[in-house]
């Protein structure tokens, strides 16, 4: 089950060296030359008597006889014959490099066979060198002129023209380069696994952090709309608790959980006002249609009431304080009594205030924004958050901030053959 669990987070690095190792498989069958082989088998007899022990001594001589033969239809006077006779423009020694002979055991069979470019060509070159071939064998065989040759070479099976190469075998190539992919995949991915320190589970947390954890939220799968509900009665359990601060314990914002709270409350017919104080600028004010003006900035910077800064936003059904125009004053003020006096008037008019503030590791605003919340509630992205960010994040934050009471783990779903196509490389490095 582990090595399947490592299967499915690194199929994307299995996939790229699957792919590249078989592309380079196809490229490198594409630079190898067609080859054609085609084969002639001969039969190696002896002159002998009638009786049954000349024939038997026949047969041996004849099997002594083929070990020299192989050699000889492989030799340099074959092949020069054979390259005079078809006016071939190949040197000799690349002729005879290819023209191969052997013979099984024990037999006095011979079997001769040559390569070329094309198939004709292949059956051209393995007749002729039969053909020198038995011609020299009768030649070194004659003892007398007036007489037979010792031994004798017969055709058994003449050369047919081969209907598909021999070489290159592509097939076993791309075979070859798939298995080198997955292995070289595999290798890659069980390593990236070993060393990345990215959190995937909410049991990766368990140990390390000094809250319990009050939602696990999965974004566009059907359980997440509970884990919300969830949540928020965890959260109302303490009728006093109506301002939260949601903060990032990751490097990135993630204003989903924010306003995914704020719909489950709203439900339950609750008035409820998002105020998006996260100065990274990730908050929910990008998420609108329409950015109000003026926002929380400008508040900050003047004494308007706040609910007229307010916006309604129809397809959650709470009400939300964007941003507004940043400057490098709004992190300094939210930190000032003009929040606070913003703060107290929206509790006024709304049963819930939920603040989004940057992400700790970024900013130092959600060390202020706590101390004008009843609770904060740290957001933990799976998936692309390390340990170690967690660890620095709560460090920073204070372990003992008896404002925080719990963490919520969000993770996307992800979409990793579009990811592959599209960014190839990110999603590899993962």
């Amino acid at each position: 089950m582990d090595y399947w669990h490592l299967v499915r987070r690194r199929w994307p690095i299995i996939v790229v060296a699957v792919l590249v190792c078989g592309g380079g498989a196809y490229a490198y069958a594409g630079t190898l030359p067609t080859v054609y082989t085609a084969s002639s088998s001969v039969y190696v007899s002896m002159a002998t008597g009638t009786s049954v022990n000349d024939s038997y001594q026949g047969g041996l001589a004849a099997e002594q006889r083929v070990r020299s033969y192989v050699d000889l239809a492989n030799s340099v006077t074959v092949a020069t014959y054979v390259k005079d006779q078809l006016g071939l423009t190949a040197s000799v020694n690349d002729l005879r490099g290819r023209i191969t002979a052997a013979s099984p055991p024990a037999t006095t069979i011979i079997v001769i066979s040559a390569t070329d470019s094309t198939a004709n060509g292949a059956r051209t070159i393995t007749d002729e060198v039969v053909s020198q071939f038995r011609a020299l064998v009768s030649k070194l065989e004659l003892i007398q002129t007036d007489a037979a040759p010792a031994a004798r070479v017969d055709v058994i099976d003449k050369a047919q023209t081969p209907t598909a190469p021999t070489s290159p075998q592509k097939k076993r190539l791309y075979l070859l380069g798939i298995l080198a992919g997955l292995a070289l995949g595999l290798g890659a991915a069980f390593v990236r696994d070993r060393l990345d320190k990215r959190l995937h589970t909410s049991s990766d947390l368990e140990g390390m952090l000094p809250v319990p954890i009050l939602g696990i939220i999965d974004d566009g799968r059907p359980g997440a709309a509970g884990e919300l509900r969830r949540l928020r009665t965890r959260l109302t359990e303490d009728p006093e608790r109506t301002t939260v601060l949601l903060t990032s314990l990751s490097p990135h914002s993630e204003p989903d959980v924010a306003i995914g709270l704020g719909r489950a409350l709203a439900d339950t017919g609750a008035s409820v006002v998002l105020v998006d104080a996260d100065t990274s600028g990730q908050g929910s004010s990008k998420l609108i249609p329409v950015n109000a003006a003026p926002g929380l900035s400008e508040l900050l910077r003047s004494s308007s009431s706040p609910v007229d800064a307010v916006t309604y936003w129809p397809e959650v059904g709470i009400s939300l304080l964007a941003l507004g125009g940043l400057d490098f004053r709004t992190p300094d003020l939210l930190d000032s009594d003009r929040f606070g006096d913003i703060m107290s008037k929206l509790r006024s008019e709304f049963d819930y205030i939920l603040v989004e503030a940057a992400p700790v590791s970024t900013a130092a605003d959600a060390i202020a924004l706590a101390r004008r919340c009843d609770a904060t509630i740290g957001v933990i992205e799976l998936g692309h958050t390390t340990s170690s960010q967690v660890r620095g994040a709560l460090a920073t934050f204070g372990h003992n901030n008896e404002r925080l009471i719990g963490a919520v783990v969000f993770s996307r779903p992800r979409h990793a053959f579009r990811e592959l196509l599209q960014r190839p490389l990110a999603l590899v490095k993962r």
